[in-house]
C-alpha cells in the first residue's frame, strides 16, 4: 500500500539529484546491455546472416525494453492517472504527474539521450530528422519535468504512442536484415500490419486529437493571461508542429511502404503465372 500511495503522489517541478541519477543510470544500463549484445551475444548466437553486422540487431534488442516500459507505464497512467484534477487547460499544462508516470519521462529521456548518442555510430540510425527528433524529445521531458509544464501531454507524447514502436522493432529487423524477413515472412508481414494499423491510430489520429488539445489549451492560457511560462508555452506549440509534421512524413512512408508491398506481391504472383 505504501507503495501505491508513493506512485500516486504528486511530485513537485524541478531536476533533483534523484532524477539525474536515475537517468544517468538507464543510460549506462541501456549501454552495458548493447555492448554486450554487440560485442559478445549476438556475433555468437544470432544466426549467420545476422553476424556479419550485428550492430542493428543489438540496437533493436536493447530498444524493445524501454519502449515497452514507457509504452505500458504511459498507457496505464494515461487510462488510470488523470482521471481527476486535470478538468480545465490550466491543470492540464501545469499541475505534474504522479510519481509513476513521472518516472516513464525520465525513462523515456534517458532512452532519447541513448539513442541518439548510440546513432551518430551508425549511417542507417543517424538521418537529421531522427537525430533532431530525439535532442526535442529529450529536451522536452528535462524542460517539462524541471519547471512542471505539459506532464499531461508528456504522458501521451512519450508513453502512449510508443506502443506503435513495439512492432516496429521487427518491422526494422526486417528491413535491417532481409534474409530475415524472407525466413519468416508470415511473422513480417504480420508485424507490418499490426504496425501500420497501431501507428495511423495512435500516431495520426490521436496524435492529431491530443496535438489540438494541447493547441487549444496553450491559447486559452495565453488569453487569460495564466500562463505560467509563456515562452514556453510558445516553444512546445513550436516543437508539437515538428513532431506533427514529422509523423505526417512517416505515414507517407508507411503508405509508401504498403503500396510497394501491394505491388511487388501482385507483381510476384504474375510472374509465378508466367512461369507457370
Amino acid at each position: 500500500m505504501a507503495f501505491f500511495a508513493r506512485a500516486a503522489k504528486e511530485i513537485p517541478p524541478g531536476i533533483t539529484s534523484d532524477d539525474v541519477r536515475y537517468i544517468s543510470i538507464t543510460i549506462v544500463a541501456l549501454t552495458c546491455v548493447f555492448v554486450t549484445l554487440n560485442r559478445f551475444l549476438c556475433p555468437k548466437f544470432a544466426p549467420r546472416f545476422m553476424r556479419k553486422e550485428p550492430f542493428l540487431l543489438a540496437f533493436e534488442l536493447t530498444c524493445f525494453a524501454p519502449l515497452a516500459y514507457c509504452a505500458y507505464v504511459g498507457t496505464r497512467g494515461w487510462l488510470y492517472d488523470l482521471n481527476v484534477g486535470y478538468e480545465t487547460p490550466h491543470q492540464r499544462l501545469h499541475k505534474p504527474l504522479p510519481l509513476s508516470s513521472r518516472k516513464m519521462i525520465l525513462c523515456n529521456c534517458a532512452f532519447q539521450i541513448w539513442d541518439f548518442i548510440i546513432s551518430l555510430r551508425h549511417a542507417q540510425l543517424n538521418s537529421i530528422e531522427m537525430l533532431m527528433h530525439h535532442a526535442l524529445a529529450a529536451a522536452l521531458c528535462l524542460a517539462g519535468l524541471h519547471i512542471g509544464f505539459g506532464q499531461y501531454y508528456g504522458l501521451f507524447f512519450m508513453g502512449v504512442t510508443e506502443t506503435s514502436s513495439l512492432p516496429l522493432v521487427w518491422v526494422d529487423l526486417g528491413k535491417y536484415y532481409p534474409e530475415l524477413a524472407k525466413r519468416c515472412s508470415g511473422m513480417d508481414l504480420l508485424a507490418k500490419v499490426i504496425f501500420g494499423l497501431m501507428f495511423i491510430a495512435v500516431r495520426d489520429v490521436l496524435f492529431m486529437k491530443h496535438s489540438i488539445t494541447l493547441w487549444k489549451d496553450s491559447f486559452a492560457v495565453l488569453a487569460a493571461g495564466t500562463a505560467k511560462f509563456p515562452g514556453v508555452t510558445k516553444a512546445f506549440l513550436v516543437t508539437n508542429l515538428f513532431f506533427n509534421v514529422l509523423q505526417i512524413a512517416w505515414t507517407k512512408k508507411l503508405l509508401d511502404g504498403l503500396f510497394e508491398l501491394i505491388n511487388g506481391g501482385g507483381k510476384d504472383e504474375a510472374d509465378k503465372d508466367k512461369e507457370e
